[in-house]
């Protein structure tokens, strides 16, 4: 059984759209990367190769037999090198900023709760 050039064409843009998408996820989770330990980072490291053999691994399931073929899975390369290279330099920075705001909205959040805690410990030991 032969497969349409139109269905052929619609897997090989997929496979594209989910190496993209495996760029996007990588760029989302460097800059956590960066900033935590090492022991977070391998963390992380797991969660982006959980999280991208799942994605694969659906893709192939939904595909002809539950297989890939090379040119899906060269496709998907493509798409992973493509964003790399050539999107990940405008979109990693915006990235890295979000995650200082968030990191410095964590930090005045923790000073916030220790200068309550302080409070509450002056306050109630004064009224005894």
């Amino acid at each position: 059984m032969e497969i349409s050039l139109g269905l052929q064409s619609l897997r090989l843009l997929l496979a594209l759209l989910l190496g993209l998408g495996t760029g996007l996820l990588y760029d989302l989770l460097r800059p956590l990367r960066r900033a935590a330990g090492i022991a977070a980072a391998a963390g992380l490291d797991a969660l982006f190769c959980l999280l991208t053999g799942t994605g694969i691994f659906l893709f192939a399931m939904g595909a002809g037999d539950g297989k890939l073929g090379q040119w899906e899975l060269g496709a998907a390369l493509l798409g992973f090198l493509s964003w790399l290279h050539w999107l990940s330099p405008f979109v990693l920075p915006f990235f890295e900023k979000i995650r200082r705001l968030f990191a410095a909205g964590l930090t005045l959040c923790k000073k916030s709760i220790k200068n309550l805690f302080h409070f509450t410990k002056f306050f109630f030991q004064k009224l005894h």
